[in-house]
């Protein structure tokens, strides 16, 4: 691994890491309010994209990709940052649309997702789990979309989602590590 392809992966590692105990929390947080403290579930509802927004820059700024990969990174800040404004519009009005735009979100993010895992397999391996994720945040987005449309409020599926979420992270920083470890081996 180059210097920076071995940066890159080292923050990707440690963002995967973090996120993995974020969504844990997170969902831990959505799954014991959702009933008795639906105003806090709600405000954790929009405070997820952001999230998600936030770790997307913070990738931009430590990896700096280009090209494709840069348009697709900031195309999912954009996304993100559009459906925490949705579901804070909706959530106290019409609660079973935000189900609907977080499932809009997650479709397009599991989609960017996917395309990042295919370019980062090239560049630094260890992204199989990144790319299962957005397939799997794909089919989710769609089921909470058709749900929310429908009228359901799935908020206690968003947890899950979640946990998800978090294990394919955790996978995914374990096999970045697992790449650095065998890099460090070839230098010596």
């Amino acid at each position: 691994m180059q210097n920076h392809s071995t940066e890159s992966a080292r923050s990707l590692r440690n963002l995967y890491f973090v996120r993995t105990v974020f969504q844990v929390i997170w969902a831990a947080a959505v799954l014991s309010t959702v009933r008795m403290q639906p105003q806090v579930a709600s405000v954790l509802l929009i405070a997820y994209p952001l999230w998600d927004v936030a770790c997307t820059l913070y990738d931009l700024r430590a990896s700096r990709p280009a090209g494709s990969a840069r348009t697709s990174q900031i195309v999912n800040a954009l996304l993100g940052s559009a459906a925490a404004l949705g579901i804070a519009l909706t959530i106290f009005s019409k609660p079973a649309y935000s189900i609907a735009i977080f499932g809009a979100w997650a479709f397009g993010a599991g989609v960017l997702q996917l395309v990042a895992g295919l370019i980062r397999r090239k560049q630094l391996g260890g992204q199989w789990a990144m790319i299962l994720s957005g397939a799997q945040s794909t089919a989710a987005g769609i089921a909470f979309v058709l749900g929310g449309l429908g009228g359901k409020l799935h908020t206690k599926d968003l947890g899950g989602y979640a946990i998800f979420g978090a294990l394919y992270f955790m996978i995914g920083g374990i096999l970045l590590s697992r790449k650095l470890s065998q890099a460090v081996v070839e230098q010596i």
